[in-house]
């Protein structure tokens, strides 16, 4: 049999581009295989996962992330934009950068310039970290976007719109003793009715502003993220702070801060809600994926919905701290 030369002339679609890097990381505690020709490409994916231990015995998912040694001199002009259909799902900044995921098998595909494999930033925001998220979740998880901190072993789900003090409140709960699993994600296992969680323990982020409440934080470096926001980017270990990788939630608490003013009186109140209006508040999860998937997703927030529920009005973060215990106490 005649042995075929592997030219880029006879394999336009780079079907047989040699991706010799290979590494395994646990993003929220899965398993997931990447291999790429380009060393630096893992860079961003260590700093996120290298501290995930594997939490769940699952088949791995694949990722391949292929580097153009094509010079683009730039990064692409505008927001990459990300569109899917049954279980197929795709981002595309321009031509030399754009990724593919088969929600199916598991597997992805990432193929971008050097540039872009060279931006951390860039790299990890718009193609990173959305393909690794994708094929987690089509299969094992449905994503909240809520802070998460714990008392005594119940984790309570802080969720809410940008600008709700998620993240500023969670921390202000872990420098009272709770503990801290995340500032803006939470993954809730589709398998049993345990309402077992996964959070993202291993950085916080804040708002820049946030350094006028803690005034510990105007140390630590700020970053212009890919999507126009300055954030400051900490360790929780550098902040003392107590953390957990997953837990069992037991509450679910909505959001709505009133104006920070210097001059306003600390107030604050915790109203029940129903399950059906929590269902309602959970809505804002994006679920994605054919029919199969988006339902078995839906229903894992239906479970979630059923834990206990409030909405917690506040403008001090030190009586909503208190509120919080108080609601954690109350019940199993």
């Amino acid at each position: 049999m005649r042995q075929v030369s592997r030219t880029r002339e006879n394999d336009p679609l780079e079907y047989m581009l040699p991706l010799r890097v290979e590494a395994e990381y646990f993003p929220m505690g899965f398993p997931l295989q990447i291999s790429t020709n380009f060393q630096p490409a893992l860079d961003p994916a260590a700093l996120m996962w290298s501290r995930f231990p594997k939490l769940f015995d699952q088949p791995a998912m694949r990722l391949k992330i292929a580097v153009s040694s094509d010079s683009t001199n730039a990064l692409p002009a505008g927001t990459p934009i990300l569109r899917g259909q049954e279980h197929l799902l795709s981002i595309v900044a321009d031509r030399a950068n754009f990724a593919t995921a088969d929600l199916d098998t598991g597997f992805a595909h990432i193929r971008v310039s050097r540039e872009v494999a060279s931006d951390p930033a860039y790299f990890r925001y718009h193609f990173l970290e959305p393909m690794a998220y994708v094929l987690i979740a089509a299969r094992h998880i449905a994503f909240v976007h809520a802070s998460c901190i714990a008392l005594d072993g119940r984790a309570v789900l802080l969720s809410g719109a940008s600008g709700m003090g998620k993240t500023c409140l969670a921390y202000a709960c872990a420098r009272r003793g709770w503990t801290f699993l995340s500032g803006d994600a939470v993954a809730v296992a589709n398998a049993g009715r345990s309402h077992r969680i996964v959070g993202r323990p291993f950085e916080i982020r804040f708002r820049h502003t946030a350094a006028r409440l803690f005034p510990e934080l105007a140390g630590f470096p700020r970053a212009l993220r890919p999507n126009g926001k300055t954030d400051i980017e900490a360790d929780p270990k550098a902040l003392n702070m107590k953390s957990a990788v997953e837990g069992t939630a037991s509450r679910l608490v909505f959001l709505d801060r009133g104006l920070d003013r210097a001059d306003q009186v600390a107030t604050v109140s915790l109203q029940p809600l129903s399950s059906e209006e929590a269902r309602r508040e959970l809505e804002q999860g994006i679920l994605f994926g054919d029919h199969s998937v988006r339902e078995r997703q839906g229903q894992t927030l239906d479970r979630l919905a059923q834990l206990p529920a409030a909405r917690l009005r506040y403008s001090d973060l030190d009586t909503a701290e208190l509120a919080l215990r108080e609601f954690v106490g109350t019940g199993a």
